[in-house]
């Protein structure tokens, strides 16, 4: 019976954008525990003034939301918060930090193979070509040293801006793509 449990309703919910933009009017919605919903409309028409209202994270409207405080709604922004420090390609290696983490480790491991300290020391030359190996197949099994061009091919198919570009010109459709 705890799929006919109502866990979130909203009654008569109205928003208005000032001066007088109103984009919700009267709207009533329930949801059943495990309903899978989906908002579909025209640009402009209010549908993610509704899933904000949703998500409890705009409080400026007219009406009334219940929601059932044993659950949570999770919220994806529309609109990315980007460091504008990044280019687009180190915005999109974010996707892939993991995998250039450990290309950056086994370049650090290679540099330290001129290390005199390194040379001199057996031990420590046989502990950083273990690691070194370690390192090697991880990279090998996710087929690493590929990611270059699988991350252009992946701008190119997704139409970014150009890799080197700064995130802070970037346009307001250029950062949504």
């Amino acid at each position: 019976m705890a799929d006919e449990k109502i866990i979130f309703s909203m009654t008569g919910v109205n928003k208005i954008y000032p001066p007088q933009k109103q984009v919700l009017k009267n709207i009533y919605l329930s949801f059943f525990y495990g309903a899978k919903i989906g908002v579909l409309g025209l640009n402009g028409s209010g549908k993610s003034s509704l899933l904000r209202i949703i998500a409890g994270i705009d409080k400026e409207f007219q009406g009334e939301v219940v929601s059932d405080l044993g659950y949570s709604v999770g919220y994806l922004e529309q609109e990315p918060q980007l460091d504008k420090t990044k280019t687009v390609k180190e915005i999109v290696e974010e996707g892939v930090k993991d995998v250039v983490a450990l290309l950056k480790e086994f370049e650090a491991i290679n540099e330290k193979f001129a290390d005199p300290e390194v040379l001199e020391d057996p031990d420590k030359m046989d502990k950083l070509i273990t690691r070194q190996g370690e390192v090697q197949e991880k990279l090998d099994a996710v087929n690493a040293w590929e990611l270059d061009h699988k991350l252009e091919r992946a701008m190119d198919a997704l139409r970014c801006p150009p890799p080197d570009a700064k995130v802070e010109h970037l346009s307001g459709g250029e950062k949504e793509e």
